[in-house]
C-alpha cells in the first residue's frame, strides 16, 4: 500500500512491512531484552513460512486491486536471532523470487562468512545489525564474544559493497546520546556509513521502565482530556503498518506484543486484511499490550508532556501537539476505510482510563549502564 499518514499538517508516506518472525528464539542474552517473558519459543518451519509468503503475496494483490500500492516490505526479524534458524537464506531467496524488497536484522554475532554470502546470493536488500556497543560493554550487554560480532560485521560489511545496504542498528539503552556518536564514530572508522538509531521499548510494558509506567502518570488523564477535547481519538499505526507473523504463524498484534498476548488467527485461517476490524478495536480499547506500551499515542503524548514539564521546554504545546495526534488518527480511519468498507462503522466507545495503581508493580528496573569510552 502506500499509506498517507498526517504528521503536523503534512503527510509521511508509509510503505507496509510485513515482519516475519523466523525464530523467537536467540542466542544473545541482551539485559534489555525481556526474553524471559516469552511465553514459548520456536522456529518458524517450511510450511508455515510458505503460507507466510503466500499470504504476503495476496495482501500485495489485494492492494494492488485497490489501486494503492507502491511496495511491501518483508522483514525476517521478529522477535529473536533469524540465523538461529537454519532455513533463512532459503526464505529470503523465496522472499526476492517473489518480487518483494526483503530485509534481514541479525545481532551479527552468526554472520559468518558462509552465512554472510547465503544472504547476498539470496539478493537480499537490506540487512540491519544490532550492535549497540563494542569491547567489553558489548560482552556485558549482550552476553557474546565481542571480537566476532566486529569481524563479521567488518567482513560483511565490505562483502556487501554494491550489492545490499548494512545498516547498524543502535539502541540507546544507555540514555546517552554522545555514546551514540562515539559508536558511530568507531563504526565509520570499519567501513560502515549507515545507522538506524532507536531509544529504547518497553515490549508492550514486558520491559519495566520506570519512567514507563503509564497508569500513574499525572500526565495521561491530561493528555486523555486533551484528545477528548479535541474530539478524536488516537489509533496506533503500528499493528496496520508493521503486519507481525510469529514464528507459529499466528498474527499477533505487532512486536510490541512480546509475551504474544493477542493474536488474531493464523495464515492458514485468514487473509491479513481481515484483521482489520479486530486490530481497530483492540488498539482504541487499549486492551492487553497496548495500555502499558511507549508507543501507544496516548502513552506518547503523555510522556512528551512529562519530558516538557521535567525539562522546562516552553516552546511545547500540548494541546497543538494532541490535535496532530488526532488528525494523524483520523488518517489512519480513512485509509482503512478506504482499504475495507466499513472497518470503521460503530465502532465502541473508548474505555475509562484504570485507576492509578497505589505502588508500581514489584518488577526489575531497567539499569542504566556506566557509559564508557568507545575510542
Amino acid at each position: 500500500m502506500s499509506v498517507n499518514v498526517a504528521l503536523g499538517g503534512g503527510e509521511v508516506l508509509i510503505e507496509p512491512v510485513l515482519d516475519v518472525e523466523l525464530a523467537n528464539r536467540c542466542n544473545a542474552d541482551c539485559y534489555f531484552c525481556p526474553r524471559d517473558q516469552t511465553p514459548h519459543q520456536g522456529l518458524m518451519t517450511e510450511e508455515v513460512f510458505e503460507q507466510t509468503l503466500a499470504r504476503a503475496v495476496e495482501f500485495r494483490e489485494q492492494l494492488a486491486a485497490r489501486g494503492n500500492i507502491t511496495d511491501i516490505i518483508v522483514s525476517l526479524c521478529g522477535l529473536g536471532e533469524p540465523l538461529v534458524n537454519p532455513l533463512a537464506p532459503q526464505c529470503a531467496r523465496a522472499v526476492k523470487d517473489a518480487g518483494f524488497t526483503c530485509v534481514v536484522s541479525s545481532n551479527a554475532s552468526l554472520l559468518d562468512e558462509r552465512r554472510g554470502q547465503a544472504l547476498l546470493e539470496a539478493g537480499v536488500d537490506s540487512v540491519w545489525l544490532n550492535v549497540g556497543d563494542i569491547g567489553e560493554a558489548y560482552e556485558e550487554v549482550y552476553k557474546l564474544p565481542w571480537a566476532r560480532t566486529r569481524d563479521n560485521v567488518v567482513r560483511f560489511a565490505e562483502m556487501s559493497q554494491g550489492r545490499c545496504d548494512t545498516n547498524i542498528v543502535l539502541v540507546d539503552f544507555r540514555q546517552d546520546p554522545s555514546h551514540t556518536e562515539a559508536l558511530k564514530r568507531y563504526w565509520r572508522e570499519q567501513g560502515v556509513r549507515r545507522f538506524m538509531e532507536y531509544g529504547v521499548n518497553n515490549r508492550g510494558g514486558a520491559l519495566f521502565v520506570d519512567h514507563m509506567q503509564f497508569d500513574a502518570l499525572p500526565q495521561s488523564r491530561e493528555a486523555r482530556r486533551l484528545v477528548d477535547e479535541r474530539g478524536g481519538r488516537l489509533v496506533c499505526a503500528t499493528p496496520f503498518i508493521y503486519v507481525f507473523i510469529g514464528y507459529d504463524g499466528n498474527y499477533y498484534l505487532c512486536a510490541a506484543d512480546w509475551k504474544k498476548e493477542k493474536s488474531f488467527g493464523s495464515v492458514f485461517d485468514h487473509a491479513i486484511l481481515e484483521l482489520s476490524r479486530g486490530k481497530l478495536e483492540h488498539v482504541l480499547a487499549r486492551s492487553a499490550v497496548c495500555r502499558t506500551c511507549n508507543i501507544d499515542p496516548l502513552n506518547h503524548l503523555a510522556s512528551e508532556m512529562r519530558a516538557a514539564e521535567l525539562y522546562g521546554l516552553k516552546g511545547f504545546d500540548a494541546g497543538a501537539r494532541a490535535g496532530e495526534m488526532v488528525a494523524s488518527s483520523r488518517s489512519i480511519e480513512e485509509c482503512l476505510e478506504k482499504l475495507v468498507p466499513g472497518v470503521t462503522t460503530d465502532l465502541p466507545d473508548l474505555p475509562d482510563l484504570p485507576n492509578p495503581p497505589v505502588e508500581p508493580p514489584p518488577r526489575t528496573y531497567l539499569p542504566l549502564l556506566t557509559p564508557r569510552t568507545t575510542r
